[in-house]
């Protein structure tokens, strides 16, 4: 499952086999004492220069020796360093620097989606999935979530504001998952694509709703309900309760400058059967219901006592979230807690990027 953030044997262990049984294997077995520390003082100073070399190469100053080693160079560039392009600057005596910029390669992550339609389950309606799921206020938490996306003004216009005929009329499609892409601190020029599975199925014994959860981060912004001036740097860790995609009516096409700053609807062409012509049509959207949590402690701090910090599961504010506010999975592990309680108290024990890690710790 992974390490806490405040507390692993990880580091010792790794760094007992490098500094302790490497450094003697590599002494003639007599002063051997000695000998270790030099060799502990060579390795840190070359790791030293390899973090050098690694800083250089991101900002985009290196050579082609450290460029070939770090694995940076463009294709453009593997094709100055072939023989045949060294062949070419001698025949026509072009001096090379010794060390200039180098164009890097970019990488442009996708965007978190889902994944998994739900093939068991086809389109249902907010009123089956609210009773399915056994949340009486899906609905509700549907229109909230479009008002602030649309705005009120706009969301009236196109669904109404009869909440009865709102969770009749709109349908929805349940997804199995999702696909988040991100860049290792440790190794910032890959990209990795991580699977987040949340299952939906019935099950055979008594024909309900099976979901298989895990748990998520999510990017919250600044309001005067939430304080996010805390350990997390507006993250808060939530239990994903389902995923869906929803494609909003055509209607909405034509109130796109209405929208509120900032949001707009992804749209895309299709061709009309009827006039043969190409017209625009919404992208679906994609959400998921979340349980949030919050701070054990009242200001966010880590426990005096163990050092961890702890959130309390809040299962009655249960509300909606795009699916771009993921920033990605998180590792909560339970307290030994009664098993009734709803609102039960879990442990954050998941690994943070770079930045945040350097901030807090």
């Amino acid at each position: 499952m992974g390490p806490s953030d405040n507390f692993t044997t990880d580091i010792s262990e790794r760094l007992h086999i490098a500094n302790v049984k490497e450094a003697y294997r590599s002494s003639n077995k007599v002063n051997y004492i000695r000998q270790m520390l030099k060799h502990n003082d060579q390795c840190t100073s070359l790791d030293y220069m390899e973090e050098t070399l690694s800083y250089l190469a991101l900002e985009g100053w290196y050579d082609i020796d450290s460029g070939k080693v770090f694995n940076l160079l463009s294709a453009t560039d593997k094709q100055r360093t072939t023989p045949r392009a060294h062949l070419l600057c001698l025949q026509t005596i072009q001096d090379e620097p010794i060390i200039r910029p180098v164009s890097q390669q970019v990488y442009h992550l996708r965007d978190t989606h889902v994944r998994g339609v739900c093939r068991c389950i086809k389109l249902t309606s907010l009123r089956v999935a609210s009773e399915d799921f056994r949340i009486p206020n899906f609905g509700q938490l549907f229109r909230v979530q479009i008002d602030e996306d649309w705005g009120h003004e706009v969301s009236g216009l196109v669904l109404r504001y009869d909440q009865n005929v709102l969770i009749d009329s709109i349908f929805i499609q349940l997804q199995n998952g999702l696909l988040y892409y991100r860049q290792p601190f440790h190794n910032p020029t890959s990209v990795e694509r991580l699977g987040l599975d949340c299952k939906v199925e019935y099950t055979n014994s008594n024909q309900g709703i099976m979901p298989e959860a895990h748990n998520i981060w999510v990017q919250y912004t600044q309001s005067e309900e939430n304080d996010l001036d805390n350990t997390f740097q507006g993250r808060i860790p939530c239990f994903p309760v389902f995923y869906f995609s929803w494609t909003p009516l055509n209607q909405i096409i034509q109130f796109q400058e209405r929208l509120p700053a900032g949001n707009a609807i992804s749209t895309f062409s299709k061709r009309c059967k009827i006039t043969q012509q190409w017209v625009l049509r919404p992208q679906p959207q994609e959400y998921t219901v979340v349980i949030p949590t919050k701070y054990k402690d009242l200001h966010g701090w880590a426990d005096c006592v163990d050092g961890f910090i702890w959130v309390v599961k809040q299962t009655n504010k249960m509300h909606i979230v795009p699916i771009g506010a993921i920033v990605g999975p998180a590792h909560l592990v339970r307290e030994n807690a009664a098993l009734g309680s709803m609102d039960s108290v879990w442990l954050v024990n998941n690994r943070v990027d770079l930045d945040t890690y350097w901030t807090v710790y």
